[in-house]
């Protein structure tokens, strides 16, 4: 879970644990890397985006939950709120 090589500058979390999991984050990081165009410790060619998968972060009950920054926390992220969120940090 470190930085191999400066990020961008956002860098998106996903936890995708067995109970995320089964709660929808598997199919939330199918989202986020389709939309970003990405696969997980990659980062977008126009260096907005990096993406990480992450375990252990303690929010199953609320998942899928994805950390922007190592900051700030977004539960039950639908495609939906995915794509908003996306947006917004653009």
């Amino acid at each position: 879970m470190y930085n191999l090589k400066r990020p961008a500058a956002t860098k998106l979390t996903i936890c995708t644990c067995l109970p995320c999991g089964l709660q929808g984050s598997l199919a939330a990081a199918d989202h986020l890397r389709e939309k970003l165009g990405i696969g997980f410790n990659q980062t977008t060619p126009d260096g907005r985006f990096t993406l990480r998968k992450a375990s252990g972060m303690g929010a199953c009950a609320m998942a899928p939950v994805v950390l922007v920054n190592n900051k700030k926390m977004h539960d039950y992220m639908t495609n939906e709120k995915l794509d908003q969120l996306l947006e917004g940090l653009k």
